[in-house]
This record gives C-alpha cells, sequence and structure tokens, in this order.
C-alpha cells in the first residue's frame, strides 16, 4: 500500500511553517522593492534635478525676453516721437529741438535703470549721444562699426571695454532688409547692472550663464573671462540639447543644463557642483535606506502576527467547508446585453472612422487636378454603364446637425429605390455632397420635370425636421467620368452665392448664365474708397450692404476677383502704404483665399468691415501725425519770421495750405495760446534781449526791428509783459 505526505493544515506545527513562509516572502518583497526603490531614486533625481534646472533657466530667459521687448517699446515710442523724427529725419538742429530731445533721452535712461546713454544717428557719418553718462572713445567706435554690420532690427550686439561692458539694442530705418542702415536709435545697457537686477546667484551650487550664439557673454555668472570662454568652448565641443551633460572645470565635475531662444538667439547655460548635489543625495538615500529598514522590521513584525491570526480562521473554514453556502449562478441575460452594447459602440465608432476616410478620399479626388489618380470605384460610369448626378446641400447654419447626412440619406433612399445613394462630407465643412448613380436604362434621373419636385419635396422635409432653411444644387447629368470633377467644381462656385445672400432650392449652373457676364466696373468702387481716405469709418461701413446688393446681379466667379482687388484697393487707401507689384499681387491673393473660405453674407460684411475699420484707423493715426508736424513746420517758420511787420495768421495759414479758422485752433492747442499772443510773446522776448545787449539802442528802433507800428504799443506790451518800461530795462 502507498503510502502518501499530507500536510495537516489543522495541526499546530503548521503556524511555524506559516511563520516562516511569510518571513520569508515580506524578505524577499522588501529586497526587490529596496532595489527598485534606489534605482528609481537615482533616476527620479536626476529628473528633478533637469527639470529644477530647465524652469530657472526658462525663468531667466523670460525674464530677459520680456525685458528686451519693453526696451525695444521704449526705443519704439522715442522713434515716434515728433521732435525725433525731425531731428532723425531732417538736417534741421534748432537749439530748442536739440534740448529737448537731450532731456527727454536723459529721462529715458534714468527711469530705465540699466540705460546708460542713447545713440541717435542719421547717417553712417553723424552720431550724437545723450544720457547721463557719455560713452568712452573704444565704445564709440565699437558703436559706429558694429551697428553698420548688422542685418535687421532682431539682432543685438555687445561692446567691451577694458572696464565695462554694454549690451546695444536698436531700431533703424534700411532700405531693404540684409542692408547697412541709412538711420536710427541704439540703447545701451549696462551688462554689469542688469545681472546685479535680474539674476540671483545666490544659490551655492548653481551658476547662471547666458551666452550670444557667437559666444560672447552676456551674463558671466561672477565667474572671470578666461573661465566663462573656457566653458564656451567646452560646450561647443559637446552636445549642448543633451540633459544632464557633464563637464569637468579646474578637476571639479558639473552638470550642465542650457537652453536656446532662437528669438533673441541666446544661449542659457546652467552649471552645478557635482560634488553638493551627490552630497545632498546621499543624506536623502541614508533617509530612505532607514525608512525601508523600519519597514522591513515592520513587514516582519505583521508576518508573525498574520501567522497567528490566519491559523484559528483557517482551521474552522476547512471544517466547515463541505457544508458552505452554494454561489449564485451571475445574470447571464444582463452580461449578454452589455456585451452586445459594447460590441455594437466599437462597430459604430469604426464604421465612423471608416466612413470619414471614404469621404476624404472621394472629396480629394473631386477636387484635385491630378490626370494620373485612378477613379475611386464608387465613381465609376462607363464601364458600368451608369450615370449619376451629385446634390450640394447646406444651410443658413455654419453646421450640419449631427443626424443630417442620415436623415436625408433615409428620405433619399425611399423615394430613389432604383438609385445608388453615397454621402460624402468634409470634416467640419457645412455642407454634404450627395452622389445619386442609376443605369443609363433606368432613365429616372435624366427627367428633370419628375425629378425637381421630388427634389423640392425632400428639401422642404428636411427643413422641417432640422427646423432651419436649406438649400440645394443640382449638377448637370453626368455620363462620362471626365465631367465629375467640372460638375463638383461648380457646385462649389454655387455655394459662393451664400456669400451674397442669394442662395435658394434647385440651383443650377444655369445661374452662371442668367448674371452679368460683363466685367464689374471699377468706378462702383469710387465713392465707398473715397469715404476710407477722407476717414469718413461710419459711412464707408453703412455702404457695404448696398455695394453687396449692387455685386449680386453679377457672375459670382468675377465677383469673388472683384472682391479680392478692393481688399487691395482699401489697403493702398493708407496715406502712408505704397505697395510694389510684387506685395500687391501677394496682398491679392491672400485676400482671395480669405474670401473664399467664408461661408455666408455676414461672414463677408465683416470681413470687409474689420479692413475698413482698420485702415481707417491707421488713416487717422497718419493724419494725426501729419498735422503735428506741420504745426512743427509752422511754429519754426513763425520763430524765423517774427519779426516781419508782414506776418499774419492768414499768411502762415496759406503756407501750410490750412484754413485760417483750422489752422488758429491747431495752433492755439499746439502752443497753448493764440497765435497774435505767441507772435507777441517772441517779439517782446527778442525786444529785452536786445535792450540788455544795447543799453545806447534807441527805443523806437528796438520798436521797429521787433515788428511793433508804435512805440507806445510797444511801450504798454513790454510793460504788461515783464512789468517794466523798457527804458528801465536798459538802464538797469
Amino acid at each position: 500500500m502507498k503510502k502518501h505526505f499530507k500536510l495537516d493544515i489543522t495541526n499546530k506545527q503548521y503556524r511555524s511553517v506559516l511563520l516562516l513562509s511569510y518571513s520569508t516572502i515580506a524578505i524577499i518583497a522588501i529586497a526587490i522593492v529596496l532595489t527598485g526603490l534606489f534605482s528609481w531614486f537615482n533616476v527620479y533625481t536626476q529628473r528633478v534635478i533637469y527639470n529644477l534646472s530647465m524652469t530657472q533657466l526658462q525663468n531667466l530667459d523670460t525674464t530677459i525676453s520680456n525685458n528686451l521687448d519693453m526696451w525695444r517699446t521704449q526705443l519704439q515710442t522715442a522713434w515716434q516721437d515728433a521732435n525725433i523724427k525731425q531731428h532723425i529725419y531732417t538736417q534741421s538742429d534748432s537749439w530748442k529741438t536739440e534740448n529737448w530731445i537731450g532731456s527727454y533721452l536723459q529721462r529715458l535712461c534714468v527711469n530705465n535703470g540699466f540705460a546708460e546713454y542713447v545713440c541717435l544717428f542719421r547717417s553712417e557719418d553723424e552720431f550724437r549721444y545723450y544720457g547721463w553718462r557719455y560713452p568712452e572713445e573704444a565704445e564709440i567706435q565699437q558703436i559706429e562699426q558694429r551697428i553698420m554690420e548688422t542685418q535687421n532690427d532682431t539682432q543685438q550686439f555687445i561692446i567691451e571695454t577694458s572696464n565695462r561692458k554694454n549690451l546695444c539694442i536698436f531700431l533703424t530705418d534700411r532700405k531693404a532688409m540684409g542692408v547697412s542702415p541709412q538711420r536710427g536709435i541704439i540703447y545701451s545697457l549696462d551688462l554689469d547692472q542688469m545681472e546685479k537686477k535680474l539674476i540671483s546667484q545666490k544659490i551655492e551650487d548653481s551658476i547662471l550663464l547666458v551666452y550670444t550664439s557667437d559666444g560672447q557673454s552676456i551674463i558671466n555668472g561672477k565667474l572671470s573671462d578666461e573661465r566663462v570662454e573656457q566653458i564656451w568652448n567646452l560646450l561647443q565641443n559637446q552636445d549642448m540639447s543633451s540633459p544632464g551633460m557633464e563637464i569637468v572645470l579646474d578637476e571639479s565635475k558639473y552638470l550642465c543644463n542650457s537652453l536656446y531662444n532662437d528669438v533673441t538667439d541666446m544661449h542659457f547655460v546652467m552649471l552645478q557642483d557635482y560634488h553638493i548635489i551627490q552630497t545632498r543625495m546621499t543624506g536623502t538615500k541614508k533617509a530612505a535606506f532607514i525608512s525601508v529598514v523600519a519597514s522591513l522590521f515592520i513587514a516582519l513584525l505583521l508576518a508573525v502576527i498574520l501567522a497567528n491570526k490566519l491559523y484559528y480562521p483557517l482551521q474552522d473554514f476547512f471544517s466547515k467547508i463541505g457544508s458552505g453556502p452554494e454561489i449564485l449562478p451571475g445574470n447571464e441575460e444582463y452580461s449578454r446585453q452589455q456585451a452586445e452594447i459594447t460590441s455594437e459602440r466599437i462597430i459604430s465608432q469604426i464604421h465612423m472612422m471608416s466612413q470619414q476616410y471614404h469621404s476624404d478620399k472621394i472629396l480629394w479626388f473631386l477636387g484635385g487636378e491630378d490626370t494620373d489618380t485612378d477613379i475611386p470605384p464608387v465613381l465609376r460610369l462607363q464601364d458600368r454603364g451608369e450615370h449619376c448626378l451629385f446634390l450640394l446641400y447646406w444651410t443658413n447654419r455654419h453646421y450640419l446637425d449631427e443626424n443630417f447626412s442620415s436623415d436625408i440619406y433615409s428620405i433619399l433612399e425611399r423615394n430613389h429605390s432604383g438609385c445608388k445613394i453615397s454621402a460624402f462630407a468634409d470634416t467640419g465643412s457645412p455642407w454634404l455632397l450627395i452622389l445619386l448613380k442609376e443605369p443609363v436604362r433606368s432613365g429616372s434621373l435624366s427627367n428633370w420635370n419628375k425629378l425637381q419636385p421630388l427634389l423640392e419635396d425632400e428639401c422642404t422635409q428636411m427643413a422641417k425636421i432640422h427646423g432651419t432653411q436649406i438649400f440645394y444644387a443640382v449638377s448637370a447629368l453626368i455620363s462620362e467620368e471626365k465631367d465629375l470633377r467640372p460638375n463638383f467644381q461648380e457646385l462649389q462656385m454655387l455655394l459662393k452665392y451664400h456669400l451674397l445672400g442669394q442662395s435658394r432650392k434647385g440651383m443650377t449652373s444655369e445661374i452662371f448664365e442668367d448674371r452679368k457676364k460683363l466685367d464689374i466696373p471699377k468706378k462702383i468702387y469710387d465713392d465707398f474708397l473715397d469715404r476710407i481716405k477722407k476717414g469718413k469709418t461710419e459711412e464707408a461701413i453703412a455702404q457695404l450692404p448696398l455695394l453687396l446688393d449692387e455685386l449680386s446681379s453679377y457672375n459670382i466667379k468675377k465677383v469673388l476677383l472683384s472682391l479680392s482687388e478692393l481688399c487691395v484697393q482699401i489697403e493702398q487707401c493708407i496715406f502712408s502704404c505704397e505697395l510694389t507689384g510684387k506685395q500687391r499681387q501677394e496682398n491679392y491673393l491672400d485676400h482671395y483665399i480669405k474670401i473664399t473660405s467664408l461661408y455666408d453674407r455676414s461672414d463677408l460684411e465683416n470681413y470687409l468691415k474689420h479692413l475698413t475699420e482698420e485702415i481707417c484707423f491707421e488713416n487717422s493715426v497718419f493724419q494725426e501725425k501729419t498735422l503735428r508736424m506741420n504745426m512743427l513746420d509752422a511754429v519754426e517758420y513763425i520763430q524765423e519770421h517774427y519779426r516781419d511787420e508782414d506776418i499774419c495768421v492768414e499768411q502762415v495759414a496759406e503756407r501750410f495750405h490750412m484754413s485760417v479758422s483750422y489752422f488758429s485752433k491747431l495752433f492755439n492747442e499746439y502752443a497753448g495760446m493764440t497765435f497774435p499772443e505767441f507772435i507777441t510773446d517772441l517779439r517782446l522776448t527778442y525786444a529785452k534781449e536786445m535792450l540788455r545787449a544795447n543799453p545806447d539802442i534807441n527805443i523806437k528802433k528796438v520798436a521797429e526791428i521787433c515788428g511793433f507800428s508804435t512805440t507806445s504799443y510797444f511801450s504798454s506790451q513790454f510793460k504788461k509783459k515783464f512789468g517794466l518800461s523798457p527804458s528801465a530795462v536798459r538802464n538797469s
């Protein structure tokens, strides 16, 4: 008789076996966890260090980029100032303008906090410097040489002397990109000051550096020039984009991470002391090890408790296992229903994806021009003895309802039982293309008198279902495959009548014949463009609906071309804008693409309205600048001729092509006093200077020189302004 080994689980010795098993499993599990934990910890800490480094570099990049943008904005503001523009673009050097510019730019440097001086130049030989510090000769030579080597205004350059290092940003006027500037304004910023205020270098294990693409340092992290250059050379010899790159400097190892900004053309570099990082990681690892050992001890303790706690319940379980309760069967019907629902959803999603791919493929073929492309099987006609019609449906909305395709398919299937029906929709498009196809011998599609009322009724049914107005266009009967693309493209062009609010049911290509075949005369835009040039924004916008109504009687193809040309003419209404032939062509194509991508009349009106408002605003700004420049010229003319007896407001207004009333109003706003008061003030100030410079001069002579007709009037006005008579001032 064979003996079989049998373990009596109810025996008390089983507790020792259970305890040993649980302890062994716990030790193995903890060892695996411990190994995995330290491996994960090393990877995790490296990733954390890298992420922290990149965060600091991104913050530094953002800080410097924001400041560069702010300083360029300050330059742009200064560039637009009338006095500075007059100085740069003219040869005028009046002491008043020069003094004002110097004061303005000095305040700009002081308020900036980093700028030491500003340079204005109006040729390569004429540079002037303003600020709280005048540059050294070496700085001047570098600025005047480097600015002429620049290609565009997005660049910046660094000038360096024995004790200073400055970053220069600039705004210039060039004949073309890539050529030397003719005139401009330059900001010189103290890099040492910028580093102190913008960057905190208090982290003991990190050094932040910023380089230009040619290796010049903008921020040197308080390192010597030799060390900074050494770091750059090491980086050049390695892949700067790799995370956690290691470099060695003077036998010290550093972790290096870098970030490149292609807009500012700067490299941001962070060096972290490898020894300090390892020291910190060692402390963390010790804490983790202590935690794991404590976890191991707790696991062993739990194993002892669990072994004892499991013994008695197991003993009771095995004694009653024979008489345990029955397991209730699951609800099989419910499980079957859930499985069917899940299967239906998966099949439905696969069907939708397949259908959309099929639609995209068909529409791509119909909209293309490649003659070598094979015709999709669903569109083949001649080898099957079939002909077809295209139907294009759209609504007043910018989208089609989710069930639109299935609803129209169901209606068409009931009414055209002898036809093959296919629906194609472009993703996100507000239209649906239907293909009706039948054998040639059937002839139901060729009977237009019977087909038309049927399509009208189907369209009415769809409108009731979806609660919106629905339109459709019908192609000609297609018997040859070469006619598929032209008919589809004609339907697409019929859809464009929706831009003019001219959509209707049952549109066909005959509409092209009904519309005017003549070219649209350009003179219909003259009144509209004239209003834009005069800055009459509201009147121009109010005319837009009338203009579109007038265009609706022309062929849509010519309307789209004419509207694109109109947009270019609107852009040319800017007084300061002159488009070259190439620019005009590019703008024309851009507007044509944008207009043809619009959907309905409201989209088209909004597009033209926005363009009109933008151009009118540009014109108003330009006119305002022109008036300011005219007033500057007028004041300068008055300052040169105020001693002339015949000078008057009528003469000056006529010289600058303004009415007397309008000139007087502008002059009063600009000068803060009336024209006669301004003339009198200039004359009296000049008289006072003459009397003090020439004590022996005759007062009557002074009055004549200064443009006063009588001595008595001169004396009364003089005393009224200065509180003293002319003779008292002369004798003082």
